[in-house]
């Protein structure tokens, strides 16, 4: 069962398109991490696709 799916992902800024057609599925259990150099939009697309892991303190 897929806990994060993303079809047809786009994110833009102004006439810049960072991400364009991402599809990602990701599996319980699974591991995953986007890899680019910058510019490549791999941060857009992770934030966009709401799938960024946020750590605390306690």
């Amino acid at each position: 069962m897929a806990i994060i799916e993303v079809r047809g992902l786009r994110k833009t800024y102004g006439a810049t398109v960072a991400v364009d057609g991402l599809d990602l599925e990701i599996e319980a259990g699974e591991i995953f991490g986007i890899l680019g150099p910058n510019g490549s939009g791999s941060s857009a697309g992770s934030s966009a696709s709401g799938s960024e892991s946020q750590t605390g303190t306690t």
